[in-house]
């Protein structure tokens, strides 16, 4: 793997560099904390003492609301074509996030079909990652091989160095984004590599947070959890779909039809939960999920369960730490875990 490094005063014009062949999408703060994916400004100051952005960079790759296409006309209909999209480049995703959207690649474009729609967009996009050295309080991505560092599934991996970003290229997409504004880099230095060996060494740590990972996918896989504990556990889900809108690797959506001007109509795909009712209310009006503790056991099981281990290659988990942060009635996953663990054997 070549790595090479860049001064991070010198970031912004590579970045500058970048817009020639991509649209470019950096971190950027949000009120006194928040940090949230958004179109790099000329110019701008990307933060690098963040955890994670509020929502996953799957919302710019899979949007939470888009077209998938238009109709004009009644009589003679025609379908009207798309803008043409630049390619991402998305500075600053988390390892964790990285990880996920592989997930996501392989769900909409691996498995007997390709939805182009999402597969172009993460395959034509330019991966640039910073690892993580200080975890935050509910990451717990060393159990989940989310991260924090990452040894393949990024074009670029930045690390932070200080006054400076050690670059490793990962593809020969992220070669060449190297290899396009070359002046601005340097050759790594040993000196450079001991720092990325002294965070790896002491990253494992200062994780805070831990899961039964392992627990979980047996007791789920052989439905070994009692039918009450799920009642149990149910009973403080708020069912707002909070954790499935934060998560990185959750696809859940649903489309409609909805009239966007005068004979002229589009067909729309936006997110949804599997913990809504509705979910998979037929259209019958029959709805094998109706009990919330159904819907609650159907969600872990999606995520968690070998048999969508052996179809996906890994589980749906990558440890990002989001759920923690949004649930309200304590059922993220690394706590329900923790509850398999202490509840269930």
């Amino acid at each position: 793997m070549e790595r090479v490094t860049i001064g991070k005063a010198r970031l912004p014009s590579f970045l500058e560099a970048l817009r020639d062949e991509y649209r470019v999408v950096a971190p950027q703060r949000v009120g006194p904390s928040d940090v949230v994916f958004g179109e790099y400004p000329a110019g701008g100051r990307v933060p690098f003492d963040y955890v994670n952005a509020l929502l996953p960079p799957k919302s710019l790759l899979f949007p939470r609301r888009e077209s998938l296409l238009t109709i004009k006309g009644t009589r003679k209909p025609t379908f009207v074509d798309p803008p043409e999209e630049r390619p991402l480049a998305i500075f600053g995703i988390r390892s964790c996030d990285a990880t996920a959207n592989q997930f996501l690649d392989r769900f909409f474009g691996e498995r007997g079909f390709d939805d182009d729609v999402v597969t172009r967009r993460l395959r034509d996009s330019l991966t640039m990652t910073l690892a993580c050295h200080i975890p935050g309080p509910d990451c717990f991505c060393v159990c989940c091989e989310g991260g924090p560092f990452l040894e393949s599934g990024f074009d670029i991996q930045f690390t932070d160095l200080g006054d400076s970003l050690l670059a490793e290229m990962g593809s020969p997409k992220g070669k060449a984004a190297i290899g396009s504004a070359s002046a601005l880099f340097e050759p790594a230095r040993d000196a450079d590599l001991e720092i990325k060996a002294r965070y790896l060494a002491k990253v494992d740590t200062q994780f805070a947070r831990r899961s039964y990972m392992a627990d979980g996918v047996k007791w789920i896989s052989l439905n070994r959890i009692p039918q009450q504990k799920w009642e149990e556990w149910a009973a403080d889900c708020e069912g707002c779909g909070g954790c499935c809108f934060v998560c990185p690797t959750c696809s859940c959506f649903t489309v409609g039809d909805t009239s966007s001007g005068v004979d002229l109509f589009e067909r729309e795909r936006s997110w949804d939960a599997c913990l809504y009712e509705g979910f998979t209310r037929e259209a019958s009006g029959h709805n094998p999920r109706r009990a919330k503790a159904e819907r609650l056991k159907r969600r872990f099981f999606h995520k968690l369960a070998y048999q969508y281990v052996e179809v996906m290659g890994r589980h749906g988990c990558v440890g990002c730490g989001r759920c923690v942060s949004e649930c309200m009635g304590c059922l993220d996953i690394s706590t329900l875990l923790s509850r398999i663990h202490d509840e269930c054997k």
